[in-house]
């Protein structure tokens, strides 16, 4: 827990001088928010995040509360909006490592890859003229469970045809 306690200070003192800088208010809400989406572990959606608020936070907050909040925390640097599968995903920016994912187009599962993968990858990308403020990798495929599924699905289809085919020449 103490790994957490470091980044979760510095979000709350930059949403601090976000909120300061930008004259808005200080909310209890946004801190509450903040406290518990930065103890996350990854990607989260607004559902996702109602759900943990549920377990993990000493009050309740409307969906309408959650997505406004968010998109502040974006605004405000603090959280990187993935559009990714079906939904809005989001992820408190507790670090500067570069972030690699890799997506099932079949299932939509999303998975991070590890931190060391995603530096090496992404270790030598340079834009001419261009100021990179994030490094992001999505990688869409088909995961390996689905990858089973499809052969599975692939063989029962060529064993129903060969029984037809059986079936219709007698």
């Amino acid at each position: 827990m103490e790994k957490k306690q470091a980044p979760l200070a510095s979000l709350h003192d930059r949403l601090t001088r976000y909120i300061e800088e930008k004259a808005m208010r200080k909310t209890p809400e946004r801190y509450e928010i903040l406290r518990v989406a930065g103890s996350a572990d990854g990607i989260f959606t607004i559902d996702e995040l109602i759900g943990i608020m549920k377990k993990h936070a000493s009050f309740q907050v409307s969906r309408a509360t959650l997505f406004n909040t968010m998109e502040l925390f974006v605004d405000a640097g603090l959280a990187i909006k993935h559009s990714l599968a079906t939904a809005a995903h989001y992820e408190m920016r507790t670090d500067s490592n570069p972030k690699a994912y890799i997506i099932c187009r079949q299932c939509n599962t999303i998975t991070k890859v590890s931190t060391s993968t995603a530096k090496l990858a992404l270790a030598n990308l340079h834009v001419r003229y261009f100021a990179i403020e994030d490094k992001l990798l999505y990688m869409y495929g088909i995961c390996r469970h689905c990858q089973a599924k499809n052969r599975q699905e692939a063989r029962k289809q060529k064993k129903l045809k060969l029984d037809k085919n059986k079936n219709g020449k007698r």
